[in-house]
């Protein structure tokens, strides 16, 4: 009765279960600061500042993040300055830009994905709350 479907795009399934709880950040907004939030985030915008995350993450093709992020489940169509923490799993599909460094659980690299920095694995019960992923440096550091 509830089969997986072959080939099943993973961005539509985080699009299903979050669709009660998601924040959208839609093309041409930027958002400068760093943002947190409960449930599922799509941004097709820009975010200057760290991204926290209960839910999922999706960067749409558009889509630019300057800071680190950290999540349950993420997809990136877009771009990624930035390390990222991922307590399950990260999906990188072609044509997106990640520089910086990952933590997940598992992680997926479609061909024609660019990712420069290294990748760190463990089990998701491993992962503690911001291990791992340095955060922006304060005013008095710069």
């Amino acid at each position: 009765m509830f089969t997986k479907k072959k080939n099943e795009d993973y961005s539509e399934k985080i699009m299903k279960v979050g669709a009660d709880k998601l924040t959208v950040i839609a093309l041409e907004t930027m958002v400068k600061g760093s943002i947190e939030v409960e449930g599922d985030l799509r941004l097709d915008g820009t975010i200057e500042g760290n991204v926290s995350c209960k839910g999922n993450v999706i960067i749409g093709p558009q889509g630019w993040v300057k800071g680190n992020v950290i999540c349950a489940n993420a997809v990136l169509y877009g771009m990624l300055q930035g390390d990222i923490q991922v307590t399950e799993n990260l999906l990188m599909k072609a044509g997106c830009t990640m520089g910086g460094d990952v933590y997940t659980g598992e992680l997926e690299i479609e061909s024609g994905a660019r990712f420069n920095g290294t990748c760190n694995t463990a089990d998701k019960d491993t992962f503690v709350a911001n291990q791992g992923v340095k955060s922006e440096t304060s005013d008095a550091e710069k």
